[in-house]
């Protein structure tokens, strides 16, 4: 009888997935710091035949990697997302070194293991086995890692220009799903500055003046009072949501009754929402609060994302889409687990950037987030993943891409 390690595909064993994920996670990749972790990946990828050509992000320093390899046939190919940037690490908050990965019974520890370099290991490994076995391939692989996933996202921008997206039918996308979740739809995020514009005066005869931060405090009480309507969307994951994220005054010139303040706001909003529709659903809150008071004025700005954009579009993709029925099929299969569809807890992927309406109320390409690790862990303190999980993640993907791809 063969053992589970000898049924797994050729290359993908817990012994491979720890060498790799020391080695790349022992690689600091902090974002917006210089780092060889584009040229790590460049040589994995190159050694499995793909071809790679690094890109320039706007505002980083270091490229976004996209590789390819060609199938047989021109059919809908399948896209590797993983970005290889990490938030930053404090040493001295570690029980080790946070960029010298360590192994202890199985699990491994080091920055960057939950998010997103576990699933970057997998999916290294799963694109490996898929080109090794020698069945042909319907379509493209490629394999797309961004230098700012963590926040900007401004690489995957990139890929419309290039031509990428038409030649894409499913998009799997590197975050931490335990294996089991296997996540189908994003909010939008919109940043907005609004500003309190009140009156200037001397402290001592402020009924003279119109205090801009006392006239903010009462939009961020009616924030949280809910009474800012955002846009329903149509979307069966999510409802609308809105953080305050900052307040900030500007000097008036010394001792004096502040005359502006200003608050940043984020924002969520379900697919089927319009940024136009967020923009006026401000507008109206904003116009609210003004007549409510009688004093104050409040301006609106949105902070553009990067890359051109002025947000991050929702996206959602369809339930039944080939892609999202592969992978249940692979993690009842391999993982031995019902798998859970839902919604993208994390905030958005970069894969979301290519997705565009399919004219039946979802997305596509497809964007499929799966992955190894605990979500919960990612950018913690004594960030860990188990191995074992790594490599059951890396079966799950080739299962799947050579479903979608025979």
């Amino acid at each position: 009888m063969a053992t589970e390690q000898q049924s797994r595909p050729t290359g993908i064993s817990a012994e491979r997935a720890e060498q790799l994920l020391k080695e790349i996670v022992s690689i600091r990749s902090v974002v917006g710091e210089e780092t060889t972790a584009h040229l790590w990946l460049t040589r994995q990828l190159q050694e499995l035949g793909m071809t790679v050509e690094h890109y320039p992000v706007e505002g980083r320093k270091m490229p976004f990697v996209l590789g390819v390899i060609e199938g047989e046939g021109d059919g809908p190919g399948v896209l590797f997302d993983a970005h290889f940037d990490t938030v930053h690490a404090v040493p001295s908050d570690w029980s080790r070194d946070p960029w010298d990965a360590y192994v202890e019974d199985g699990v491994l520890y080091g920055r960057g293991a939950v998010d997103s370099k576990g699933s970057l290991v997998a999916m290294l490994m799963a694109a490996k086995a898929v080109v090794d076995s020698g069945q042909a391939r319907s379509g493209p692989i490629y394999f797309m890692s961004d230098s700012d996933g963590e926040d900007g996202f401004r690489g995957a921008a990139l890929m419309k220009d290039l031509g990428v997206i038409d030649r894409i039918g499913t998009m799997w996308s590197a975050e931490a799903t335990s294996n089991k979740r296997v996540e189908i739809a994003y909010p939008g995020i919109s940043t907005w500055k609004i500003t309190a514009i009140g009156k200037t005066a001397h402290p001592t005869e402020p009924e003279h003046g119109i205090n801009a931060v006392t006239k903010m405090a009462k939009l961020v009480d009616a924030v949280d009072e809910g009474r800012l309507e955002l846009p329903k969307g149509d979307s069966r994951w999510f409802e609308p949501r809105v953080t305050t994220n900052a307040i900030r005054t500007r000097p008036g010139g010394g001792w004096a009754i502040p005359a502006r303040c200003d608050a940043v706001l984020s924002v969520l909003s379900p697919p089927g929402a319009s940024l136009n529709e967020v923009r006026d659903a401000i507008d109206a809150f904003l116009r609210m609060l003004e007549k409510e008071d009688g004093e104050v004025r409040f301006e609106r700005k949105i902070l553009p994302m990067g890359a051109g954009r002025l947000w991050l579009r929702p996206g959602e993709t369809d339930p039944e889409h080939p892609g999202v029925k592969a992978l249940e099929a692979a993690v009842r299969e391999i993982g031995k687990e019902e798998p859970v569809i839902g919604k993208f807890n994390g905030g958005w992927v970069d894969a979301v950037e290519l997705m565009h309406p399919d004219g039946n109320g979802f997305d596509e390409p497809a964007t499929i987030t799966f992955g190894p690790g605990d979500f919960e862990l990612a950018h913690t303190v004594d960030e860990h993943i188990p191995i074992a999980e790594v490599a059951e993640a890396a079966e799950i993907y080739t299962a799947a891409t050579m479903d979608l791809l025979s």
